[in-house]
């Protein structure tokens, strides 16, 4: 796994992106995020010679231009994105895709809630697990 302090957060939502955010500054670990607004910006980032290669990955299943599915395979097939835990993060995640994104890597499902506090408990559960 990559540098456990290094989330990437793939959301062309910046309200979403500010929630995260807001969620990973009330947490009392020094973590740093690195956020994109589609895939093409985050492949073209770990594309690059000596990235580091994160932790935790939280990707929106629905990007514009490639899907967040889509984005996750381009993402693996990179030498610097060394085996990350990671996490469709979306508004719904229909039951039927859970077993197809399995298969293509995805570790978890946390579904956007708009709760700061619900946020904050499941990256602070997901830092323990880790």
């Amino acid at each position: 796994m990559g540098n456990k302090g290094l989330l990437v957060l793939i959301d062309d939502d910046m309200d979403d992106q500010e929630i995260f955010r807001m969620a990973l500054d009330d947490i009392d670990q020094p973590l740093k995020c690195i956020f994109f607004q589609d895939c093409e910006s985050a492949v073209a980032h770990f594309s690059q010679q000596s990235v580091t290669p994160p932790g935790y990955v939280f990707v929106d299943i629905n990007l514009p231009r490639t899907s967040g599915s889509e984005c996750l395979q381009q993402l693996q097939n990179l030498q610097a994105f060394d085996d990350p835990c990671i996490i469709i993060y979306s508004t719904s995640i229909p039951n039927e895709w859970k077993p197809r994104l399995k298969r293509i890597g995805v570790d978890l499902f946390v579904e956007k809630t708009g709760s700061l506090p619900l946020l904050i408990d499941q990256i602070q559960q997901l830092m323990r697990a880790g």
